[in-house]
């Protein structure tokens, strides 16, 4: 699957789309009170079979008559999603859904086989770049320059919203996208990290610029003068909106950097290994920092981009040590600190660099895990500068630079 990301032209018509979204939040937060509800009584959670007969029959009643304006699959995909959520409370250990405004809910779908999609005006030089599509979804028309072609079949249709209300619209189509690189023979193994974002085995830091951080004393400012505002006012609207842009902005610029990142690795090496850590551990001890670098959101962009290239992404235990035991004689220190970035192995002598001895760790721990090398380090003379790792099947060179 591949989702396609357009911004549809303006037109009077978006206002109902918001009006939906608003009654797909209202439906949402109807069927948690409802499910909450009915667990004191009985229990027990309601079942998407049991929540879709009951909004079938709210729908039929006078009450909740304005329920029928959205298509009626959205709405099914709504308590579907909700479903899901209660489901995830078990298999995977997830809080409950919780209530949110229904102004803050982001999106409505639409089912790909009841939308049609034509093309409208062909690219023409010197007045539009790309050419013009219409979509009909849901009874209503939208017109969008198509920037990225569609080439396979389209599955779904989404429309969201972000902080200021601009709606975007997201194509889902059957289609796995393959941009094959060449092959570098390269394995390479990250150790993430707050003060480096990314410190490989070859001893190369990535650093990753603090976003948020550049924006705080600007979004402070812009705060308070939000706070300032009388809520429901002409002014705390155009405020809210002005904050709403910093965040945007600051999301995107961290994104474009993660995707930028992604490419570089995978047009480096072949087979990229990363430790399966706690992110939400890491939060609860250093906060916004670790949400300023957004750890999650850059694995999951270079684990698409490994996808796309024919890469290799794998992730190794959590509990697997590579902090503490020294990388080139297998000596574990476990005197070993937080403040320590540097230390002696009192074995080999050899000094180390915390981030780039646990970084050769995890490379070596991947590749085992992988079938493409021996887990055990290899006891090498204190004067080698760098360790050679070779498999039958794919050759892979990894140096290691120690001080």
């Amino acid at each position: 699957m591949r989702n396609t990301k357009y911004k549809p032209f303006f037109d009077p018509i978006l206002a109902l789309l918001h009006q939906q979204m608003d009654i797909c939040g209202i439906v949402r937060n109807h069927f948690i009170a409802l499910s909450r509800r009915y667990y004191r009584m009985y229990g027990e959670g309601l079942s998407y079979k049991q929540m879709s007969a009951h909004l079938t029959k709210l729908k039929k009643l006078e009450q909740y008559k304005h329920w029928n304006i959205p298509y009626a699959w959205s709405l099914q995909q709504v308590i579907r999603d909700l479903a899901r959520s209660y489901r995830e409370i078990k298999t995977l250990g997830r809080g409950r859904p919780r209530f949110k405004k229904a102004k803050n809910h982001r999106g409505i779908r639409f089912d790909g086989s009841q939308i049609e999609l034509r093309h409208v005006l062909p690219k023409q030089k010197g007045q539009r770049k790309y050419s013009v599509y219409e979509l009909i979804a849901g009874g209503m028309t939208y017109r969008f320059s198509m920037h990225r072609p569609i080439v396979g079949e389209i599955k779904q249709v989404a429309f969201t919203r972000d902080a200021i209300g601009e709606i975007y619209l997201t194509l889902t189509e059957d289609f796995v996208e393959s941009v094959p690189e060449p092959k570098t023979g390269k394995a390479e193994g990250f150790d993430i990290g707050i003060k480096d974002f990314l410190t490989g085995s070859n001893g190369k830091k990535y650093k990753s610029p603090m976003f948020y951080k550049q924006q705080e004393k600007k979004l402070a400012k812009e705060q308070r003068c939000l706070s300032r505002k009388v809520k429901g006012s002409n002014n705390y609207e155009r405020q809210r909106k002005v904050v709403g842009r910093i965040h945007i902005k600051t999301a995107n610029q961290r994104s474009e950097h993660h995707w930028k990142l992604a490419v570089k690795l995978c047009r480096s090496f072949d087979v990229m290994i990363f430790e399966n850590l706690n992110i939400a551990a890491m939060k609860a001890l250093w906060g916004k920092q670790v949400s300023d670098l957004s750890f999650t959101s850059f694995l999951n962009k270079l684990k698409h981009q490994t996808n796309k290239r024919n890469r290799i992404f794998h992730k190794i235990g959590r509990w697997i040590p590579t902090t503490k035991p020294c990388s080139v004689c297998g000596y574990k220190n476990n005197h070993l600190t937080l403040s320590d970035r540097h230390w002696m192995c009192p074995d080999c002598e050899t000094l180390l660099d915390r981030d780039h001895n646990a970084a050769v760790n995890i490379l070596r721990e991947g590749l085992a895990s992988l079938g493409l090398g021996d887990v055990r380090p290899t006891i090498v003379d204190k004067t080698l500068v760098g360790c050679t790792v070779e498999s039958s099947s794919l050759a892979l060179n990894s140096t290691s630079a120690f001080a």
